[in-house]
C-alpha cells in the first residue's frame, strides 16, 4: 500500500516538472522577435505605408536623396526622431504568445485582411515587411498576424503608432543658436521698425532709437529675442499654392555668418501663419505656429519698454 503511495506521490511530482519544463520551453520559443530579419534591414529601407479600412488613411513615408519624406504632407520632411525610434521599437518587438491560426476568429481579434477596424497594415520595403495590427489587449499587449500568414500573435504593445500625416512630419521649422543672432529687425507697412543689434564690445544687445524717457521692462528681454528661432515648432504645414501673407509682419534675422534670416508673419481668421522668405528649400511652405510664437516675432518698441508713469 505504503508502495502505490510513493509511486502515486513520484508520479504526480514527474507531472508538475514535465508540465513545468513544456510549459516554459513554450514560453521561450514564444518569447521570439516577430520580425528577426528587419533589425539588419533598417539601413535599406526606404519606403513605409500605414493604412486602415479608410482610403483617406494611407500614409507613405519614402526616402529620397535629400531624407525621408512625408509623401501625403506634400512630400514634407519626416520627423526622423521618431520615424527612426519607431522602427528601432519595431525591431524588438517580442512574440508574447502564439494565438489562433482560425481565419474566422481574425475579425474578432482585429486582423483581418479587410481592414476592418481597428486593424493597421503597416508595411517597409524592401523585404515585404508587413503586418496587421489588431486590437490592444491593455496597455501592454496587442494582436498582430504577418501578412499572408494565418497565425496571430500576441505581442508587447506597439506605442506611437498614428495614421496621420501630421503626426509624422518634422515639427521643428527652424532652429537658431541665439548666440549666432547679431541683429534683429522688426518692420511691416502698419508700424515703424524694431531694431535691436548686439554690441560689440559687450555682446549686450541694444536697442535702437529707444526713447531717453523709458527703460528696459527687465534686463534681459532683449536677450530672450534672440531666442525667437530656438526650436521654432509648426502646429501644421501646407505647400504654399498662391501668394499670401500681403500684409505681413517682416522679422529679419543677421546671424554671425553673415546669413539673414526673412521670416514673414500674418494672422488669418484667427490662425498665425509663418513664412521662410529666404529659405530656398522651405519657402514654399506655409506654416501655422502658434499664438506666443506669433507675439514673439511681432514685438512691438512698446512691448519692449516702461515708459515714466507707467506701473506695469
Amino acid at each position: 500500500m505504503e508502495k502505490k503511495i510513493l509511486l502515486s506521490i513520484i508520479a504526480v511530482i514527474f507531472s508538475i516538472v514535465f508540465i513545468s519544463f513544456f510549459s516554459r520551453q513554450s514560453t521561450d520559443q514564444d518569447s521570439v522577435l516577430l520580425l528577426p530579419e528587419l533589425e539588419e534591414a533598417l539601413e535599406e529601407l526606404n519606403l513605409i505605408s500605414f493604412q486602415s479600412s479608410q482610403p483617406e488613411s494611407l500614409l507613405t513615408i519614402k526616402k529620397e536623396p535629400e531624407g525621408w519624406i512625408v509623401l501625403e504632407a506634400g512630400s514634407y520632411p519626416a520627423d526622423l526622431n521618431r520615424l527612426s525610434g519607431f522602427l528601432r521599437e519595431l525591431s524588438q518587438l517580442r512574440v508574447l504568445e502564439r494565438k489562433t491560426k482560425k481565419e474566422q476568429n481574425h475579425d474578432r481579434l482585429g486582423v483581418s485582411d479587410s481592414l476592418d477596424p481597428p486593424a493597421r497594415l503597416l508595411t517597409m520595403e524592401p523585404g515585404n515587411f508587413s503586418f496587421i495590427i489588431g486590437k490592444n489587449t491593455g496597455e501592454s499587449s496587442s494582436f498582430v498576424r504577418v501578412k499572408g500568414n494565418p497565425q496571430v500573435y500576441l505581442t508587447e504593445n506597439i506605442f506611437d503608432f498614428e495614421v496621420g500625416s501630421d503626426s509624422w512630419i518634422d515639427p521643428v521649422i527652424i532652429d537658431v543658436d541665439p548666440e549666432a543672432v547679431q541683429r534683429i529687425e522688426i518692420s511691416s507697412s502698419k508700424r515703424s521698425t524694431l531694431s535691436i543689434f548686439r554690441d560689440g564690445d559687450s555682446s549686450e544687445f541694444i536697442l535702437s532709437d529707444q526713447p531717453a524717457n523709458s527703460k528696459l521692462r527687465y534686463e534681459t528681454i532683449l536677450d530672450g529675442m534672440a531666442r525667437m528661432l530656438v526650436n521654432l515648432r509648426l502646429i501644421g504645414v501646407e505647400k504654399q499654392t498662391e501668394v499670401i501673407l500681403e500684409d505681413a509682419t517682416e522679422t529679419r534675422f543677421l546671424l554671425d555668418s553673415g546669413e539673414a534670416l526673412t521670416i514673414k508673419t500674418q494672422r488669418i481668421d484667427g490662425r498665425h501663419f509663418l513664412r521662410l522668405a529666404s529659405d530656398e528649400k522651405k519657402r514654399n511652405w506655409l506654416y501655422e505656429i502658434s499664438e506666443s510664437s506669433f507675439q514673439d516675432l511681432n514685438k512691438e518698441m512698446e512691448d519692449l519698454l516702461l515708459f515714466e508713469g507707467d506701473t506695469n
